[in-house]
């Protein structure tokens, strides 16, 4: 009966483990890819005002 609620608890607690990290990972890559749209914004903008310069 122990072992069996030892396994089940560690098993819960491996899916907690794996669901977290799954969630950290797809927050990062939500936050690189608003990162290059940023980027990419403040280099159309530098361009803009290269060629308004010129």
């Amino acid at each position: 009966m122990i072992e069996a609620l030892i396994i089940i608890g560690l098993a819960m607690f491996i899916f907690i483990v794996v669901f977290s990290l799954k969630r950290v990972k797809e927050k990062k890559k939500e936050q690189q890819e608003e990162h290059e749209k940023i980027k990419a914004y403040g280099e159309s903008i530098n361009e803009e005002t290269r060629n308004k310069n010129k």
